[in-house]
């Protein structure tokens, strides 16, 4: 049966990758430092706890399973204003060793499998052009940007050096009922959920006076796992293609739910009346002529957050 290797399964992605990828029919061991599997539970799922960063556990962990398709999904990462730092050398060997691992793992052992390295929006920096695509250049304005673009270059030597099977995902920003409540959708879900019950309101959120391309974990989840079944590799934006104001996010939610907006930002709130349009645009179009365009865009994450975690549905104005 064909079994594939998720590195990073206890965390959101990881999780929901290896819900398609059993939905698809695969056998999945998932590696995680936890000794048991968070989200997970199948026949044909197998939770392995690993140090993915630890070179000589998670080569053992790949000669014993020989999966035919390795995803790289783990990584040292936080929300915004997460210090990296102080653990630098950690990120090292999760964010960078670990796809080093696997790389050398296909070059002396299985050129026929298949690796999908999961890279970030931040290897784009935080100026980047108008429009955003494949060819952008990389310039990483943070340490975790740094990580994520040394894998890039790691891949990409191996592919030329080695002729190993790679491909790479530059995740724009994606939330789920999974994401952890310090990230900026699960918060802004809380504060619309609090104001529908009439209850207290979390701590306001920093600012709203921002832009982002935010997607669903599980439909980007999908496209990793489409990328990987394609006749050639190829590395792919995968985003939502539609940026979004924040306070107009907020706005729209206020609007759907029937609650007030104010105090949602410590900044004070944000008008969008006369708003100019978003500062750049994440072009999809690559991903969408090879696998699709993805179908749910801010709006459509936040009212997930808040069905799944906070049991109240929205429609969309």
């Amino acid at each position: 049966m064909q079994t594939a290797l998720i590195l990073g399964s206890n965390g959101q992605d990881g999780s929901y990758l290896a819900d398609v990828l059993l939905e698809r029919g695969w056998t999945v061991v998932g590696a995680a430092l936890q000794e048991t599997s968070r989200w997970v539970s199948h026949p044909r799922f197998h939770h392995r706890q690993t140090d993915v960063g630890n070179e000589g556990e998670l080569t053992e962990l790949l000669k014993k399973t020989r999966p035919l398709r390795i995803f790289a999904m783990s990584a040292i990462h936080g929300a915004a204003g997460f210090e990296y730092e102080s653990r630098f050398r950690s990120a090292l060997d999760v964010n960078v060793g670990s796809v080093h691992t696997c790389l050398e793992y296909l070059r002396r052992e299985d050129l026929n499998a298949r690796l999908f390295i999961a890279s970030s929006m931040k290897v784009f920096g935080d100026n980047p052009p108008t429009v955003i695509d494949e060819t952008t250049e990389r310039r990483p304005t943070c340490l975790y940007g740094v990580t994520k673009n040394t894998a890039i270059e790691l891949a990409q030597y191996y592919r030329r050096r080695h002729g190993v099977w790679a491909s790479i995902g530059y995740l724009f920003n994606h939330d789920s009922p999974r994401r952890p409540p310090d990230y900026f959708l699960p918060r802004l879900a809380a504060q619309v959920a609090a104001r529908v019950r009439g209850e207290p309101p979390p701590p306001p959120l920093n600012s709203l006076d921002f832009w982002c391309d935010w997607g669903s974990s599980l439909e980007f989840m999908g496209l990793a796992a489409d990328m990987t079944e394609l006749e050639e590799q190829v590395d792919l934006i995968l985003a939502s293609g539609r940026s979004h104001h924040a306070g107009d996010l907020a706005l729209l939610l206020c609007q759907a739910a029937g609650v007030d907006a104010s105090g949602f930002a410590t900044g004070g709130d944000v008008r969008t009346d006369g708003l100019q349009g978003p500062p750049f645009r994440v072009s999809v179009e690559r991903l969408s002529q090879l696998l699709g365009k993805p179908e749910n865009d801010a709006f459509d994450v936040a009212a997930w957050i808040l069905r799944e975690r906070h049991g109240i549905a929205l429609q969309r104005p």
